[in-house]
């Protein structure tokens, strides 16, 4: 009998962004490898998606059996009084958070949505479960976060099995030490409540994975119940396939580039890079120099790079995948900046290792490690405003020269989404 798996999942596609890649990309090679994948998630008819992109439905393998249910999302409704831009994003990056109408929205977000919003969709994905596995005789079960309140439908079918199913509870980002939690507003006592849910699940689940070394030390150390065998390290990864036919020789005749892919919410703290660039295009003004921003940022660094960059930086509102890919490939750096705890690793970091080019990491720890390891570049503190500027000058020099960049392409290939649906089956082994 094939072995089954069972992915909770709240963001799927036609989700867009960065928290769909994961399990979209595992699923399809654990089919691949001849598992029977079913997944659960929500209706799109009913989701509060942060991002949509219609283009990763067809990454879908057709071989995943895909549950949609429906789901009760608060957060639409208040999409509907304040208007969607207006409802913040990952990172809180397109929001002031120093607004009173903010905070007090935060407050509420945080005090009677705990551990978030979309905890409404818990009901529905618990009965499709409970359905899906008694159909189809499941005995592994992977949730999937953010958001959090997955986890809690993990938890409940726990409760329910026992041992009859293996919980494994997949954490791609932090939960209570997300870099953005203080923004949030909680009392005393919802915080409470949310570091009790985070404990049940670290101590409960029966196996853990976490997206970097020491986002999983932070996560074993919830309780001292929890030993460091309980916990798998799978970082986030790229699709080969996503780069077929994309991974040209780099240009020189278009100008030198720095492009940033995401969301850039205050926290980023960019303000040494963008000093740095600055200084770049003062002491070069005869180079054809700029600066590329794909994504959602947030108003105080878009103003403060308006007016210490002017008309050399660009800014690009969110594209799809595919076009995401095509920035990165199309550029001569790459800005990486990591934020909040050092051991979690931005999701694009390995899809900028994919594209082959330059990586400028500002912030140290496990993403630094990955863009070491694969010899793509380098990473500096944010104080190492002469490191940075050092390592743009020497970029546009062997711009300036036609100097090809060339990566570690074995310690790359250790990254690839197929690689690691490899590493998942022996999680699911266990």
């Amino acid at each position: 009998m094939n072995q089954k798996v069972l992915i909770i999942s709240y963001y799927w596609p036609p989700s867009g962004g960065a928290g769909v890649q994961r399990w979209l990309k595992l699923s399809k090679y654990l089919a691949k490898m001849g598992l029977e994948v079913h997944v659960i998630s929500v209706d799109p008819n009913d989701a509060s998606y942060m991002q949509v992109d219609e283009s990763l439905v067809a990454d879908i393998h057709p071989d995943v059996n895909v549950h949609l249910t429906p789901s009760f999302e608060p957060i639409n409704y208040y999409a509907k009084m304040v208007g969607k831009k207006n409802v913040p994003v990952a990172g809180f990056s397109n929001v002031d958070n120093q607004s009173g109408k903010q905070k007090l929205m935060n407050a509420i977000r945080s005090n009677f949505f705990i551990p978030d919003p979309r905890r409404g969709w818990n009901k529905y994905a618990y009965e499709k479960a409970v359905e899906v596995i008694d159909a189809n005789q499941i005995q592994q079960v992977i949730t999937t976060s953010p958001p959090h309140s997955s986890q809690l439908i993990g938890l409940n079918l726990k409760k329910k099995f026992g041992s009859q199913i293996r919980w494994i509870s997949d954490f791609r980002d932090p939960w209570t030490d997300i870099y953005y939690y203080p923004l949030l507003g909680h009392t005393k006592l919802s915080h409470a409540i949310d570091k009790r849910y985070e404990k049940q699940v670290v101590e409960n689940c029966d196996h853990m994975i976490a997206a970097g070394q020491r986002f999983k030390e932070s996560m074993i150390s919830k309780s001292n119940r929890v030993s460091e065998e309980k916990c798998t390290v799978i970082t986030n990864g790229f699709d080969p396939a996503d780069f077929e036919g994309k991974n040209k020789p780099e240009t020189f005749d278009s100008g030198f580039t720095v492009s940033y892919i995401g969301t850039m919410s205050d926290h980023y703290q960019p303000e040494v890079f963008i000093d740095a660039y600055a200084k770049l295009i003062q002491n070069h003004p005869e180079s054809d120099i700029k600066l590329r921003m794909v994504g959602i940022v947030s108003p105080k660094i878009t103003a403060e790079i308006q007016t210490k960059i002017g008309d050399r930086a660009e800014f690009v509102p969110p594209v799809s995948h595919d076009e995401a890919i095509n920035y990165m490939v199309n550029t001569n750096v790459l800005l990486l900046i990591t934020q909040g705890e050092e051991g979690t690793i931005p999701g694009k970091t390995f899809e900028y290792l994919a594209a082959q080019r330059r990586i400028l990491c500002i912030g140290t720890g496990d993403a630094g490690k990955a863009i070491s390891t694969c010899d793509s570049g380098a990473a500096f503190e944010r104080n190492n405003e002469s490191g940075i500027y050092q390592f743009l000058e020497q970029a546009l020099a062997d711009y300036n020269q036609q100097k090809a960049f060339e990566v570690n392409k074995n310690a790359l290939n250790t990254f690839s989404r197929e690689f690691q649906a490899k590493q998942v089956a022996e999680v699911l082994k266990k």
